[in-house]
């Protein structure tokens, strides 16, 4: 058999195009730490649960409550499509950042949208989370209201495109037309659309 060499380099090319594809990223994951408190009885509103709680994705509170979720401890995390859970987000820009994500891991959700960090580091998100053991329905902020700062460790700064590890603070988070609580927490988001 005799081949001409323009099919050789042609199928050289071929062969070199299908292994130099880009490799498939790694699903998105993240954790998160919430905790609800009820608010001032002034504004009529109560806090669904009756009491304060808090909850956590994945949940490591009970078996193992020194590796929670805190400012200096992110050792578990949940994976987009592992058991029950999803997880999405988005962590866009370089000197300030727009942020969204959700975690969910069967009746524990977190969802953050519109979020915005300024230069400085910290910036303003709209928060809605629900626990199906806890609440009848999903709390949310009223606005993009909620205070968000990233976490600045012994490892430095933590966001980047594609990633932010920051705490929260709501005044409120509401159910209508009488339900809120006030809502703190500490969220990971990695693997994230930048």
């Amino acid at each position: 058999m005799n081949l001409s060499p323009r099919w050789c380099v042609t199928a050289l090319a071929a062969l070199g195009a299908l292994s130099c594809s880009d490799p498939v990223p790694p699903p998105a994951q993240g954790a998160f730490l919430v905790s609800l408190t009820s608010v001032s009885p002034s504004n009529g509103k109560t806090c669904p649960s009756g009491a304060a709680f808090t909850y956590d994705v994945p949940s490591v509170l009970a078996s193992k409550p020194t590796e929670k979720l805190t400012e200096n401890t992110y050792l578990h995390w949940t994976v987009d499509g592992e058991s029950d859970a999803k997880v999405s987000c988005s962590v866009k820009g370089s000197s300030s950042f727009s942020f969204s994500g959700r975690i969910s891991s069967g009746v524990e959700v977190l969802e953050i949208s519109n979020g915005v960090l300024a230069n400085n580091m910290s910036g303003t998100a709209q928060v809605s989370l629900f626990n199906g053991t806890k609440l009848s329905s999903a709390l949310t902020s009223p606005g993009a209201d909620c205070m968000v700062s990233v976490v600045s460790n012994s490892q430095g700064v933590q966001v980047k495109p594609g990633s932010l590890w920051a705490t929260f603070i709501c005044p409120s988070v509401e159910h209508q037309p009488g339900e809120a609580c006030q809502a703190k927490g500490t969220f990971v988001l990695e693997n994230c659309t930048q």
